[in-house]
């Protein structure tokens, strides 16, 4: 059994975002990454979207990795440049994250990201599966509110699901 840490567990919450965000990127296509070089950059363009940051150590990606189908000890090669474009990609799905969850009030695309999305946890591998435990905060109790399906994750290139544990 391995277990990681992770800083970015509270991403799980918008997954359902994720296969429509690497489309548009033309990174996935018909529902498979395009190119290795196209799965590589899909993980640094999810820490982005999650974090704000083009750069992350190597470490701290290891989440990103599971959600497009590597493992966390795979060395990613690519870089990104975010452009215009994309970053107002990016904040229009976060914009579009936080409209639709009304509990949460309005938030900034920045506050949204530190108060949900860049979150403490473990990541650990169970045989046929991945489990993310995400750190729980005061505010949590809004999760319950949350219109997102979040407690298994499973894209199609995927190698297992990813089960979530966010207790409120």
């Amino acid at each position: 059994m391995t277990t990681l840490p992770i800083n970015t567990a509270g991403m799980v919450l918008i997954n359902a975002y994720f296969p429509m965000f690497l489309e548009r990127l033309k990174l996935v296509e018909n529902k498979t990454f395009t190119s290795d070089e196209n799965r590589e950059k899909a993980v640094l363009y999810l820490n982005y979207l999650t974090t704000g940051l083009e750069k992350t150590d190597d470490h701290w990606l290891a989440l990103s990795k599971i959600l497009c189908g590597m493992t966390p000890d795979t060395v990613i090669t690519q870089a990104i440049e975010v452009t215009e474009q994309e970053d107002a990609l990016v904040d229009g799905l976060l914009n579009a994250a936080i409209s639709y969850w009304s509990a949460i009030g309005m938030s900034s695309v920045a506050g949204f990201r530190g108060n949900w999305l860049i979150r403490n946890g473990t990541l650990t591998e169970y045989g046929e599966r991945w489990e993310v435990k995400v750190e729980k905060k005061a505010y949590d109790l809004l999760i319950h509110k949350s219109p997102f399906s979040f407690s298994v994750i499973k894209f199609p290139w995927m190698i297992k699901p990813l089960y979530v544990e966010w207790r409120y």
